[in-house]
Order: C-alpha cells, then sequence, then structure tokens
C-alpha cells in the first residue's frame, strides 16, 4: 500500500528550492495535501482499472459489463430434462405438477407438467432437476423413487429409460471472453453469418456452429447447424431454444432452419510396446487426451500421420505398429457438417 509519507518523500527529495521542509510550514502543508490525495490515487490500482476496460484483461465482473455493452451476456447454468416412466400406479391417477422423484444419490426432479395415467396405470412425463448443470444428466434407470407419497401412486414405480439432457455448466469466464472477443472481430451486423453464429451460441449447451446462406441454403433460407456442449446429442429442446433465439433478432424475414451437426468418430487400433514401468491404463488415457486435443480443433483432414507421431509423443510408449484409423492407413477428410470425436481407441499389448 503506498502511504501518504511514501509520496512525501519522493516529491521532496525533488525539491530544486530551499524552501523550508520542516512539516507545519507553508510548503509543507501544500505538499502534504498533494500526497495524501496522490497516495488515494495509486491506491485504487490504476493499472488493475485500465485492465478492466479492455475484454482481453477484464475480469469477470467487467467482463460482463463489457458484454452488456454490447447485448452479449454470460450464458448461465441449466437444468437437465429426463423423461420419467411410471408403471403400477392406479388406472387414470393424476400426477401433478411439481411432483418429486430421485436418484440413489439424491439428484431431484419434479415434474413440469400434470398428467394421468393410463387404464394400466402407466404414464411417461417430463421431469426437470432442480439442481443446475450436467448433475442432471443422469444415466438410463438412475431414477428410483419418489420423494413424497402421492395420492394414486403409492405402490407406482418410477424410473427412466433415456438418459437426462440438456444440461449444462455455467459458461466459463474465458469461454465468455472468446464470445465478446468473436463478436468484435467479426463485426457483426445486419443479419449476416456472424451475427446467426453468435445468436446460436447465445444460447447455453451450443458449442460448434456453421452457417449456410442463401447462396448455399437456397434462396430466401438460411440454415444454422449446431452441435451442443460435451459433444452431447443436439436435442430438439435445444434446437428450438435457438430457432427462437435468432428469429427475435434477425432483420431479414428468412426461412430459418436450425439442424444438428453429425458427430463422426474417429477409431484408432494399433499395437503398442509399452517402456518399463508404465501400464496400459495411463498410456491409453494420456493417448486419449491427446486425440481429444487434435480433434477439438475441428481438422477438416484428420491426418493418418499426424495421429501416428501422437503415439511417440505418450512418454510410455516405446514402438507402435500395425496402426489403423478408422480401419484404415489414410487420412480421412471430415466435411464442415461433421464434428470429429472419439470413437474406440484401442491399444493392443503382449502383456
Amino acid at each position: 500500500m503506498t502511504t501518504k509519507e511514501d509520496v512525501r518523500q519522493r516529491i521532496n527529495s525533488r525539491l530544486n528550492t530551499s524552501a523550508t521542509t520542516i512539516e507545519g510550514g507553508l510548503t509543507q502543508d501544500i505538499i502534504g495535501s498533494v500526497s495524501y490525495e496522490l497516495a488515494n490515487i495509486i491506491d485504487t490500482r490504476i493499472d488493475v482499472i485500465l485492465d478492466n476496460a479492455f475484454v482481453l484483461t477484464a475480469d469477470e465482473e467487467h467482463l460482463k459489463i463489457k458484454g452488456q455493452e454490447l447485448g452479449i451476456y454470460k450464458k448461465e447454468a441449466t437444468n437437465a430434462i429426463v423423461i420419467a416412466k411410471i408403471t403400477n400406479a392406479s388406472p387414470y391417477a393424476k400426477l401433478q405438477a411439481n411432483s418429486t422423484a430421485q436418484t440413489k444419490d439424491e439428484i431431484i426432479f419434479a415434474s413440469t407438467e400434470e398428467k394421468n395415467a393410463d387404464v394400466n396405470g402407466t404414464l411417461e412425463i417430463r421431469m426437470e432437476c432442480l439442481s443446475k448443470g450436467i448433475i442432471g444428466n443422469i444415466k438410463k434407470g438412475a431414477l428410483i423413487e419418489f420423494c413424497e407419497s402421492y395420492d394414486g401412486f403409492e405402490n407406482a414405480k418410477i424410473t427412466n429409460e433415456s438418459e437426462g439432457y440438456d444440461g449444462f455448466e455455467e459458461e466459463t469466464t474465458e469461454e465468455f471472453r472468446e464470445r465478446i472477443l468473436e463478436y468484435l472481430r467479426n463485426n457483426t451486423a445486419n443479419s449476416n453469418i456472424a451475427d446467426y453464429t453468435m445468436w446460436a451460441k447465445e444460447i447455453n449447451g451450443v458449442n460448434n456452429v456453421v452457417v449456410q446462406d442463401a447462396s448455399i441454403a437456397g434462396a430466401g433460407n438460411v440454415n444454422v447447424y449446431i452441435s451442443a456442449n460435451d459433444n452431447a446429442e443436439v436435442s430438439d429442446k435445444l434446437i428450438q431454444e435457438v430457432k427462437t433465439k435468432i428469429q427475435s433478432e434477425q432483420i431479414i424475414n428468412a426461412n430459418l432452419n436450425v439442424l444438428p451437426l453429425e458427430y463422426f468418430e474417429i477409431n484408432i487400433e494399433a499395437d503398442i510396446k509399452l517402456k518399463e514401468g508404465y501400464e496400459i491404463s495411463s498410456v491409453l488415457s494420456e493417448f486419449s487426451n491427446l486425440i481429444e486435443n487434435y480433434l477439438s480443433k475441428l481438422p477438416h483432414l484428420v491426418s493418418y500421420l499426424y495421429i501416428s507421431n501422437l503415439f511417440f509423443a505418450v512418454e510410455g510408449i516405446e514402438d507402435a505398429s500395425n496402426y489403423l484409423l478408422n480401419s484404415g492407413t489414410e487420412s480421412i477428410e471430415v466435411n464442415n457438417l461433421q464434428i470429429p470425436i472419439i470413437g474406440e481407441i484401442t491399444l493392443n499389448t503382449d502383456e
């Protein structure tokens, strides 16, 4: 912390006159007042203020302010959805909205609607996780019981025959920063391709976006292709949210189609020789991370040679042979409507 006395001493050291330096004199009264104010200014950390004035260096709080100036807001975490199947209820029993059920780990879901069982005491109902984020993307069969007793459902059983979906974490500060920078670099305006990309990415859960204008989609059409975070399946709900957002923003009255990008699996198989002291599990994990990082850059050509070099970037691999990329020995072309993702990686050893 800069003190008033620090500033006073520095000012006095620069005096070229024979003015008295005795405290209480006119000169020192003036210097003391100036020193006090300068110390206050310095303590406000002007360098931090300057950093927070720019998107590249602003902290989270000030980045949100910069985003608001541009109409760009940080994406909040979302609640996952699951379709619950209920059996053995009383015929035609009604389950009210906000009825709750849980997993064995006490992840709680609430029904978003009221619905009646059929004559056999069976119904399927949409439920939303009460906790935000990926925690609600539960596995098939994870939902096991109601949290309370409901009329007509005392003996009922509840489960989920498909996984939970659309539970996404809050956007990170760096992801938010990159989205603002992308907007500034592309100078979005007037419903161009950059605008459609920006609008789609404002919906939490959207990862990659490819936009086709009328020159490709046809006169009067705009096609917006999206992928989901963590390479999850693109749900109808996510597609509709993107469509609603874009239609509320677009200036031109174009026919909008929102479609999922295709996930293209990259499978790798090879025989490897491990260095002494290394386990296949750790080597496989490290190699998979290298492949995932490479594919995250969305190469339009998944290079056979580049991946062959990655074997030797893993510390525990001494040699590799019989390497196959999607059952072949050639690079693989990926079109701009495909997202390359890790499929099955098989590393065989003699052990």
